[in-house]
């Protein structure tokens, strides 16, 4: 058999290549296929959120976040917040936590888990989102969102939207919240929340995404995903 034989797969030496292509595989493939890894957090694990480095947790019966390092699954460590911690998000420097039970907004600094203050926003806050200055908080009972200024927590507005608000979403101009009891999602401009329009979508909206150009819409009732051009607000798709 040739050099040439011994070295590629082709229809002249078709057992050699099967050979080689299976210590290719067995060389550079299979160590990649690893078997999923868990790594342990707190009681009833409810939102997360990535901050460079590190992963962050709301266990929502713990009353507190763990963060994870990213590259590893490493604690870290375990911090307390309010009481039914949910949505979390990251502004840059800090971690904020929506304590549903508490009514409050927990901010951390993210390099260390320093507690930096407390504030309160409005009934059962469920998500966070972060516009590059302030923090959204999406207040399920409430049927409102609260804008918080992320540099000091001060209150900026409250803004009424459908009933049953649990996710929010910036999309770089504007802020989309998801109303669950009203299966649509409203667009507010995020530097005065201004109502900008109200699109439907599916059934008992929960999720809401925005991919750079689209917004995509977790409809938990209707078992299926919106998307919406997040310029105009028009279907796209489901």
């Amino acid at each position: 058999m040739s050099h040439r034989c011994a070295l590629v797969f082709s229809r002249s030496c078709p057992a050699r290549g099967v050979a080689l292509l299976a210590l290719v595989l067995a060389v550079l493939v299979a160590p990649r296929l690893k078997a999923s890894v868990t790594y342990p957090v707190g009681n009833s694990p409810a939102g997360i959120a990535f901050d460079g480095a590190n992963i962050w947790v709301t266990n929502y019966y713990g009353n507190n976040v763990t963060k994870l390092l990213a590259s590893t699954g490493a604690a870290v460590g375990t911090y307390p917040v309010g009481t039914n911690p949910l949505g979390v998000a990251f502004d840059g420097a800090n971690i904020w936590v929506a304590n549903a039970g508490s009514n409050s907004m927990t901010k951390l600094l993210a390099s260390t888990g320093a507690l930096l203050g407390t504030y309160p926003v409005g009934s059962s806050p469920r998500a966070v989102a972060f516009d590059g200055t302030s923090i959204w908080v999406a207040n399920g009972y409430g049927n409102n969102l609260t804008k918080l200024l992320a540099s000091t927590g001060a209150a900026v507005g409250t803004y009424t939207v459908g009933s049953g608000p649990v996710g929010v979403a910036f999309d770089g101009a504007n802020i989309w919240v998801a109303n669950y009891g009203s299966n649509n999602v409203m667009k507010l401009l995020a530097s005065t929340g201004a109502l900008l329009g109200t699109y439907p979508v599916g059934s008992d909206p929960h999720a809401v995404a925005f991919d750079g150009a689209n917004i995509w819409v977790a409809n938990y009732g209707s078992k299926n995903v919106t998307k919406l051009l997040a310029s105009t607000g028009a279907a796209v798709g489901t």
